[in-house]
């Protein structure tokens, strides 16, 4: 270690000074104003410091979509061992808003005016009065236990939960309400007659329009429209089901889709060569894909129509000849036109494509069920629907 000329060492020397201690904030002493707050931690805060009134929360669990009541059965809240836990008061004025058929002191009658009524008394008699307008004790001494489990009871309470779930009792939804009916007053607003809006549906212009729409939204449908929207999934099953009247021949064929194409969306099926319909069951197993025998595939496939093709050439009892015969039948009117295949001919085969092949998958329960998967029809799997139906769902936006 060098010193320094004055005799000092050069080694830097360890400060002996006490540390600044942290400021205690004392009895009454003002905060320094900290980093402000942003806008989210304030809206917690501010929920967090106001508490609803019992009125608010009453509110917000009678009006608003989000309500616990959407999610329940009605049941488990409305029955007759609830009403007898409240107070006297409360179920007399429970009582008072339901209708007379709730109670036993009831008496079910017919007007005077119907051909079944009770025989009319002279003009001006007061003697008779209709039955229906006697007097109904309404108390909860009188309440018929049965009326919360009546199914018109129940149909009420259902439906007034779908009217909550679909904010049919909220504040804009009565505002509205409210605002169509000061127009209807006022003159300004009015519904429109069910003869106006069908003849507004069923314009000329409207149903070529519809008919154009639907048409173009069911050409540009293909198994990759199902595919994005999980109507169709790997590890299902399509069943191909088809008779040709004119062959006397019904053809059937499984296949297993086996991947999906992560680009393309396009789908890659396995299948049994020959006649042979099932698949074998160790190839139904989840996540299985042994066997011994051989296996085809089908890759890259989004059009049942080339689908349906590959089923038949692996099955080779109907040639693309028989088959075109076979569809031609089934459309008449272009039999005889030429010039390529018709417009109607072309979507008649496509449809015929679509309603032959039906999706059959397995429910959530039954993923891990092995050995009931080998011993069962298809893997265990159930009916779905058919590609068809599917296609459908999709067209309407499902």
């Amino acid at each position: 270690m060098t010193d320094n000329s004055d005799g000092t060492s050069a080694r830097p020397r360890r400060s002996t000074r006490t540390p600044a201690k942290t400021p205690v904030k004392a009895a009454g002493a003002a905060v320094p104003p900290g980093p402000p707050e942003s806008p989210v931690q304030a809206a917690k805060r501010k929920a967090r410091d106001t508490e609803k009134s019992p009125a608010e929360k009453l509110e917000y669990l009678l009006t608003n979509s989000k309500s616990k009541l959407t999610k329940i059965d009605i049941s488990d809240s409305i029955n007759y061992n609830n009403f007898l836990e409240l107070s006297e008061e409360a179920q007399e004025r429970l009582c008072a808003l339901l209708p007379p058929t709730a109670f036993t002191t009831y008496v079910p009658s017919v007007s005077p005016s119907h051909p079944d009524g009770p025989p009319s008394q002279e003009p001006g008699s007061t003697d008779a009065m209709d039955v229906d307008e006697a007097p109904v004790l309404r108390n909860p001494a009188m309440l018929d236990p049965t009326v919360f489990t009546s199914s018109f009871f129940l149909s009420a309470a259902h439906t007034w939960q779908d009217h909550l779930v679909s904010n049919w009792l909220g504040k804009k939804a009565s505002d509205d309400l409210e605002k169509f009916r000061q127009g209807a007053r006022d003159g300004t607003l009015h519904a429109d007659w069910k003869d106006e809006l069908w003849e507004l549906d069923h314009s000329p212009e409207t149903v070529t329009a519809s008919r154009s729409r639907k048409k173009q939204a069911k050409a540009e449908l293909d198994l990759t429209a199902l595919v994005k929207r999980d109507l169709l999934q790997a590890g299902d099953v399509l069943a191909y089901k088809r008779t040709f009247p004119h062959m006397k021949v019904t053809v059937e064929k499984d296949l297993l889709v086996d991947t999906i194409n992560a680009n393309s969306q396009t789908v890659n099926f396995l299948l049994l060569p020959g006649v042979q319909p099932s698949l074998n069951p160790s190839l139904l197993v989840v996540g299985s894909r042994e066997y011994d025998g051989k296996l085809l595939s089908i890759e890259d496939i989004a059009d049942p129509v080339a689908l349906e093709r590959g089923v038949l050439d692996v099955d080779g009892r109907v040639s693309y000849s028989d088959k075109y015969e076979d569809d031609t039948a089934s459309c008449p009117e272009t039999h005889t036109q030429s010039g390529g295949v018709p417009d109607e001919l072309r979507n008649a085969i496509a449809v015929r494509a679509w309603k032959s092949f039906t999706v059959w998958r397995w429910r959530e329960e039954m993923q891990g069920q092995v050995e009931m998967q080998l011993v069962q029809e298809r893997g265990g799997r159930e009916r779905v629907a058919t590609l068809f139906y599917l296609r459908g769902c999709c067209a309407n936006g499902g």
